[in-house]
């Protein structure tokens, strides 16, 4: 009779058994020192980050390094695409978050890995016999499965938050691009503003001087030239501003850069149907199938938790040398379960349960909500912006121009100029703000949606996604 791989009916060969047994042990110790590969493969994320967004993340990233993709120069100006970009390749909280898919990955070799066997050794002397006993613990193998199962849930989990993140990111710097778009725009219609009331007061100091208006006229021209100078100056910081708050984004803060946005807003349409995006959204937003993943971790936590009680250990005895026999065999040791079956641990398991599945609802409730708000927004402003272009700025064009040559004709007094000017300028202004509210909800759409609605070629490119069964099977191999 075999048992362990050791032959009983030779009892006389104990000590070379023993020193059999210590080199295996000795090479079971020395092969698991050996240490595994700490790098994870990073291009599923960057794939699916790719199809969503358009832009690609790169193969790995170096802390205090900023590095420019090959396809952007800011020498010509910077592009709203170039930013994007930028930032998924520097953006330094996005790639701090990018680490939890190599501890997901940890997690998941650490979850495949067996207990270590444990060896007992007791040294002879005189009339005592050497005793040494192996003990494998066999519920490891049983369990293993389920654990390898929970981790690898858990690896998708943090995967579709990561790609959430990325979709975050984007849509942060579409709308910090939006606002530097805005500021400049809005900085440079202050310029030709400050132009047109310095040319006005110049206007008004002649016509004082050849004593075609009053004092008080000339100097209500004079001090709306200054306060066109003071806005102007202000909005010129404002610019400065913007420019930071999206170098910050890109991770190009410390480079020092100075940059103008190279390409102004283009127009973009608001006709989609809500109900069609919604449904998309259902589907393929990231964080709504990352809480599917805890769901379905949280479910082989509990069936998991019903046997964490379990222990089961193969026992290999023996003793060699002394007075007595030399003798090696079998043995098993295993728990009772008579005061602690995990009683608690199944009841926290269920109740993680619960709150994962109130979890996905709280997700589920957010996505519905953001992408009719977004929607919502978008349209408002596309109608908004539609209306000031087409009915009211048409005419204001036209009355300031009158007006102006009304005054340098004398046919009309500064305050109606100042009136005509102010309510163009003013209407300038909203037209810049809309402009710039429209592409904030456009982002903020796309993001709600968890793919870009617009490509940079002005062109629709959907993400093909599937809902995501709880019960699929998830080979290791495919997450490597």
């Amino acid at each position: 009779m075999r048992c362990w791989g050791i032959d009983r009916r030779a009892p006389s060969a104990g000590v070379p058994r023993l020193q059999l047994w210590c080199v295996i042990v000795l090479a079971i110790l020395v092969s698991g020192c050996q240490s595994p590969n700490a790098r994870t493969n990073r291009a599923p994320l960057a794939a699916e980050l790719q199809e969503r967004t358009c832009h690609d993340l790169p193969a790995e990233s170096s802390p205090c390094e900023s590095i420019l993709p090959p396809d952007v120069d800011l020498l010509d100006g910077l592009s709203e695409e170039e930013a994007i970009a930028t930032a998924l390749w520097n953006n330094a909280q996005f790639h701090s978050t990018l680490s939890q898919l190599g501890m997901a990955w940890g997690d998941i070799v650490q979850s495949g890995l067996l207990t270590n066997p444990q060896f007992q050794y007791y040294f002879g002397g005189g009339s005592k016999q050497i005793e040494y006993t192996l003990y494998l613990p066999v519920e490891a193998l049983v369990l293993r499965k389920q654990r390898i199962t929970i981790t690898e849930r858990e690896y998708c989990r943090v995967s579709q938050e990561l790609v959430q993140n990325g979709l975050n990111l984007v849509r942060d710097v579409r709308v910090a691009y939006a606002d530097f778009v805005f500021a400049v725009e809005r900085a440079s219609l202050a310029e030709e503003a400050l132009q047109v009331r310095s040319n006005i007061a110049d206007l008004s100091e002649k016509q004082f001087e050849a004593g075609d208006i009053g004092e008080l006229e000339s100097m209500t021209a004079r001090i709306e030239a200054l306060r066109a100078e003071s806005d102007a100056a202000g909005l010129r910081e404002q610019v400065v501003i913007a420019r930071e708050l999206v170098a910050n984004l890109m991770g190009i803060g410390t480079m020092n850069l100075e940059f103008l946005p190279s390409d102004q807003h283009q127009a973009v349409t608001s006709e989609f149907d809500p109900d069609v995006l919604l449904a998309d959204a259902l589907i393929s937003r990231p964080d709504l199938r990352a809480a599917q993943y805890a769901i379905a971790a949280a479910d082989h936590r509990g069936r998991l938790a019903h046997w964490l009680w379990l222990r089961f250990d193969g026992i290999v005895d023996g003793n060699a040398g002394g007075s007595g026999a030399t003798n090696i065999g079998p043995g098993i040791r295993f728990d009772i379960p008579i005061f602690d079956r995990n009683e608690g641990g199944i009841i926290r398991a269920d109740w993680t349960t619960d709150q994962a599945l109130h979890n996905f609802d709280a997700v589920r409730d957010s996505v519905v909500m953001e992408v009719r708000t977004a929607a919502a927004q978008l349209r408002q402003a596309d109608a908004s912006l539609s209306i000031l272009q087409e009915d009211v700025l048409p005419p204001l064009r036209e009355a300031i121009h009158l007006s102006e040559q009304a005054y340098r004709d004398g046919g009309i007094s500064f305050l109606l100029t100042l009136q005509s000017t102010t309510q163009f300028l003013d209407a300038r202004a909203r037209e810049l703000e809309l402009s710039a509210a429209r592409h904030r909800a456009l982002a903020e759409l796309e993001r709600s949606v968890g793919r870009r609605l617009v490509t940079p070629q002005d062109s629709v490119d959907p993400v093909e996604s599937s809902p995501l069964l709880l019960d699929e099977e998830i080979p290791v191999q495919e997450l490597e």
